[in-house]
């Protein structure tokens, strides 16, 4: 196992620490015979597949040591809490005295070091973090999942990036082969080279049914080219589905009554269970069983707007009339209760009282950036290129 630069920083200041006459003091009892004046040093080291205890056991160390180490690193660290991703390493003196214990957990390093009295020093100091950029570049085949994992974008980027647009492009139902993508993002890692964060910074999606969109991170969210907020007052589909049963009309024949009647809203068809979202930030005004809807919610939003959900398995724990629920809350789950002949999701939306049809209201920001800010997010994303 590679040590750290941080380990072997503090490795190399207490074998310092240990060559002064107040080093040897400590170890005064477990130094050799003659012949073993210069103190050595041996390092063994690994990672938490078992506890702590258990890892001290198999390196040697006797019932009092382990005790004292579990002590002493229990004031600052949750010793229950050590996993396979954490990582220890003990300093030996070459006749077997243990001079110092390191683990590194997160991000943070705890150093025990043990004296012949019986006093266990602990230290902690955050773990050295680096901050790199990185930028990929594609077209679609098949899917925008594919194209992005072969070029080597990291899974939770791919969901971070369909997150960014999620606003403007239905990555279910408008993506062809063809399109291109782009994004470029941070991460920061420690010293052994792990990943702990990672951001994308700039973006882009050139498609054949959407148009370019582009996207730059500022001040806690994502705007375009042109300063504008890539968030809007809806989200362009409450749930994730498999196809649009029913679109907006004025004359619909119903399935199930078998006579022609206005259809003012959107079926989606999903399977039973799938989540239901609210598109925007909202009250619950109604959550209940309202007869040929089944189960169904109404939502009260800005602006005079409302939307509704009906057909509905369940509600999501806690949705009840007076809850406030921000935009893509789950708010319940697809069924087929009420006059209803499969699952899917009945989906409206009206304005101060009007039936609007869902698919043709325009993308409305949720605000802009102007001056150096707007000037920085434009250029982020022209050095993405075309």
């Amino acid at each position: 196992m590679e040590l750290s630069r941080d380990t072997k920083r503090w490795l190399g200041l207490a074998a310092a620490a240990l060559l002064t006459a107040g080093g040897f003091a400590l170890f005064r009892g477990s130094r050799p015979g003659p012949g073993a004046d210069e103190p050595g040093l041996r390092i063994s080291s690994g990672t938490f597949s078992a506890s702590l205890d258990s890892v001290l056991k198999g390196e040697g160390l006797d019932d009092v040591t382990r005790a004292r180490f579990s002590s002493a690193l229990s004031k600052k660290l949750d010793l229950r809490r050590l996993h396979p991703s954490d990582s220890y390493t003990i300093n030996y003196s070459t006749w077997g005295a243990v001079r110092a214990l390191f683990v590194t957990k997160d991000l943070s390093n705890y150093r025990v070091f043990p004296s012949s009295t019986g006093a266990y020093s602990l230290f902690v100091s955050p773990v050295e973090v680096s901050t790199a950029s990185s930028k990929a570049v594609g077209a679609i085949k098949s899917s925008l999942w594919e194209s992005m994992s072969a070029a080597g974008v990291p899974p939770a980027l791919i969901l971070d990036y369909a997150d960014v647009f999620s606003w403007s492009v239905d990555f279910l139902t408008e993506v062809r082969d063809g399109d291109k993508w782009a994004l470029a993002w941070e991460y920061k890692t420690d010293p052994a080279g792990r990943v702990l964060a990672q951001k994308v910074t700039a973006a882009y999606y050139d498609g054949a049914e959407t148009g370019r969109k582009d996207a730059a991170a500022s001040a806690g969210g994502y705007y375009g080219s042109d300063g504008q907020s890539l968030r809007s007052l809806f989200l362009r589909a409450p749930l994730h589905y498999r196809r649009i049963s029913s679109f907006f009309t004025n004359r619909r024949f119903h399935p199930v009554l078998k006579y022609y009647r206005p259809h003012q809203g959107i079926d989606y068809a999903a399977p039973s269970g799938t989540p239901v979202s609210a598109v925007a930030d909202g009250t619950v005004i109604f959550s209940g069983w309202k007869g040929g809807n089944g189960n169904f919610i109404v939502l009260r939003h800005a602006s005079g707007y409302e939307s509704t959900y009906g057909h509905l398995s369940r509600y999501a724990r806690g949705v009840r009339r007076g809850k406030r629920v921000g935009q893509g809350d789950v708010i319940a789950y697809v069924g087929s209760t009420g006059l209803s002949s499969g699952p899917h999701l009945d989906f409206r939306v009206k304005l101060n009282g009007k039936p609007l049809n869902f698919l043709k209201i325009k993308h409305r920001s949720s605000g802009g950036l102007s001056g150096k800010a707007r000037l920085a997010a434009a250029e982020a994303i022209r050095q993405l290129g075309d």
